[in-house]
């Protein structure tokens, strides 16, 4: 009776000793440790298979290091035994297979011993091994979560530089339609400052003015102070022109405070003239004053582009009477851009994709499907906001929400 009391202690401290962590090496010492303090084991290894290089590795070792030279690898045991029993150099040795994994350990005890030890073993090997197999479960979900983290890098990596490659096409698009913008902007003061040097040659040619008497030179100052000041006038409208542009495009990738109203009216600086060559008025209301914290630059490149689209879809529908309204409001904790044209709007097969990259109708024209898939990167990734299109009765609008504050 003492002697199974003496089993069902040993059993039920070594069972305590299972499962203890969830690192096999972490594990196995205290397990070891503990069953060969109740069982007198001289020493123990575990010896853990690597399916990669098909070979045995110690894991961890209980005892005197001497005893290390007797332990026979598990190469050279016999697969489908699970206990085995040896004797080596006057000692018991007892081999018993968890997986394809062993753990050895060194007695110095009789047969009847060895054998109520098997026993012990017999009673809690099954859970032992099911422990080995949890813990290197997670270790391979542990491997599994880096794998992925890993390849979840390396494609955000991969979409960040798709991105700005498209957003690098997208700017080189924009640049070239800024080239037809800045003609346009150009045109009526370059027509101007030559109608001006036309008439100054004119004058002096036909020498309109008399300079013998002080009133014709008078006349002559004030006619050249007159054309000179408009000529000023007209080279400084040019300047600021080009420093619109070369704004427009400066990679500026401060926030700044800024009213919606100010945004649009940076970019009809820009698009204003070319809309209104093309027939195209345009309307503003304005029912939100207060001032957003943005990316100023990249808000004004999305309300161009979608102006730019409206403009292209009224010249090649060929609508009478275009007009564009563009209405700045607040909805609750937004502030919003709608732009609203009479176009006749977007088919409905198209609306669901129009702001997928390279989507475009616009083949025949080299439309290169960039624009409003940059826009909704631009607000929904840099600014933090939404974008989005729908149609009205009469045509497409588009609504920037951006937060205050």
């Amino acid at each position: 009776m003492q002697q199974l009391n003496e089993q069902l202690l040993i059993t039920f401290e070594c069972v305590s000793a299972i499962g203890t962590s969830l690192q096999l090496k972490e594990m196995m010492e205290h397990f070891l440790k503990v069953f060969s303090r109740k069982t007198g084991a001289l020493a123990a290894i575990y010896w853990e298979y690597d399916k990669r290089s098909k070979q045995y590795k110690q894991l961890c070792l209980q005892g005197k290091k001497a005893y290390q030279e007797i332990f026979i690898a598990p190469h050279a045991l016999i697969k489908n035994e699970s206990i085995r029993y040896d004797e080596k150099s006057g000692k018991s040795l007892l081999y018993i297979k968890l997986g394809d994994d062993w753990i050895v350990f060194v007695f110095q005890a009789s047969q009847s011993e060895i054998e109520l030890i098997k026993a012990i073993i017999i009673s809690f090997q099954s859970k032992l091994e099911n422990a080995v197999r949890a813990c290197k479960n997670h270790l391979e979900l542990i491997e599994i979560n880096q794998t992925l983290e890993r390849r979840i890098e390396e494609e955000v990596k991969k979409n960040r530089e798709k991105d700005q490659h498209i957003l690098q096409q997208s700017r080189l698009a924009q640049m070239g339609e800024m080239i037809s913008m800045i003609a346009h902007q150009w045109r009526q003061p370059l027509g101007s400052i030559s109608a001006v040097s036309a008439s100054i040659k004119l004058k002096t040619t036909l020498n309109r003015f008399d300079y013998s008497t002080p009133e014709g030179q008078e006349e002559s100052k004030r006619f050249i102070s007159e054309a000179m000041s408009k000529i000023e006038s007209y080279v400084q409208f040019l300047t600021h022109t080009i420093d619109d542009f070369r704004n427009f495009f400066k990679p500026n990738k401060q926030k700044e405070s800024v009213t919606l109203t100010q945004l649009v009216n940076r970019t009809l600086e820009i698009i204003g003239k070319a809309l209104e060559i093309n027939g195209i008025t345009v309307k503003v209301e304005t029912h939100a004053t207060r001032e957003i914290f943005t990316y100023a630059n990249e808000v004004t490149q999305v309300i161009l582009n979608i102006l730019k689209n409206a403009e292209d879809v009224i010249k090649e529908r060929e609508i009478h009477h275009a007009h564009i309204s563009i209405i700045i409001g607040k909805e609750g904790k937004w502030q919003t851009i709608s732009i609203e044209d009479n176009a006749g709007g977007i088919p409905k097969h198209i609306l669901p994709h129009i702001f997928e990259p390279y989507f475009s109708t616009k083949s025949e024209k080299n439309g290169t499907g960039l624009g409003l898939y940059m826009s909704k990167t631009i607000i929904e990734e840099h600014c933090s906001g939404e974008i989005l299109a729908s149609n009205t009765p009469t045509g497409a609008k588009f609504t920037i929400k951006l937060k205050e504050g």
